[in-house]
């Protein structure tokens, strides 16, 4: 059976990333950009894009991972944790972070499972749902 791999991404998938994730043209520049500073990760099976995701140090000069999706027709099969297995291989801090809204109770329990801790609060990036932001000791 195939597993899922995860790799950089590279210029010629951006199409295949926007055509699966809804929300992917309002982060296009940050798309565009990740990939090209080789930031941006594609999970892929069988040639079929699964998910992707973007880990930088633009977090006070920590691993964050600002941004995960998967498409929805292959959710809770792993393709979150492929993805997250590789940040945390890569990250050259010794703690990794990343975000989510309140109200992504899937994504919360997801990071709970990983050992991720609640890091703090931020208000009003999206109103009426705080961004709760999360880390993992590494070394």
């Amino acid at each position: 059976m195939p597993v899922i791999a995860v790799r950089p991404a590279v210029s010629g998938e951006i199409e295949q990333i926007l055509a699966i994730d809804p929300s992917a043209e309002s982060r296009l520049t940050l798309i565009q950009s990740a990939v090209n500073h080789g930031e941006c990760f594609v999970a892929e099976k069988n040639g079929v894009l699964l998910g992707y995701g973007v880990m930088n140090y633009g977090f006070f000069d920590r691993g964050f991972v600002p941004l995960i999706y998967v498409d929805t027709a292959h959710r809770r099969v792993g393709v979150a944790t492929c993805l997250f297995d590789e940040f945390e291989v890569r990250c050259k801090t010794g703690r990794i972070f990343t975000s989510t809204n309140l109200s992504n109770l899937p994504m919360q329990a997801f990071l709970v499972s990983r050992r991720y801790v609640l890091s703090g609060v931020i208000q009003d990036l999206d109103e009426g749902d705080p961004e709760i932001f999360y880390s993992k000791r590494l070394r």
